[in-house]
């Protein structure tokens, strides 16, 4: 037998973490672009922010993810590893556009700075896979614990 519902509730959790690491790449393109073109430099805010943000929101939809369920450990390691997954394709594809002039926001260029374009794509892809990934695995952690004393008490 397949396990339809299951199975829907698995592409529900793989669609999330698609969407959201879509929305979090767009954001980062568009720091990228006003700081590009305004020389602005709230880019390294962004790397920080949006992963930090992404935290809040597991935190605050946490219940609708799981459809007010039991989380088992399988739930989690779906979404970890979906995380993962996207994060990695997006990250390596837009750091090597980046890197060869292919992206859509055009980069600076002249300078020694120019060595350095784009690596706040790379840090971002790296602080956007680990600070939710960390974070993700520690609160489930923690609620399995304190679930599990509760229930010997």
């Amino acid at each position: 037998k397949v396990d339809v519902v299951g199975s829907l509730h698995m592409k529900k959790k793989i669609l999330i973490c698609l969407v959201v690491q879509l929305i979090c790449w767009s954001i980062m393109t568009l720091s990228d672009y006003m700081e590009e073109m305004n020389n602005d430099s709230n880019n390294l805010f962004v790397v920080f922010a949006v992963p930090s943000v992404c935290v809040v929101l597991y935190i605050i939809f946490r219940r609708w993810i799981y459809d007010n369920q039991r989380v088992r450990l399988k739930d989690v390691a779906i979404i970890c590893v979906a995380w993962l997954i996207f994060g990695l394709i997006f990250g390596l594809g837009i750091s090597v556009l980046v890197n060869n002039e292919m992206w859509i926001v055009p980069q600076a260029t002249g300078g020694w700075e120019h060595l350095l374009n784009g690596i706040e794509y790379m840090m971002f892809s790296m602080t956007l896979a680990g600070i939710p990934f960390v974070v993700v695995v520690l609160i489930e952690s923690v609620i399995g614990i304190v679930k599990v004393v509760s229930k010997k008490d």
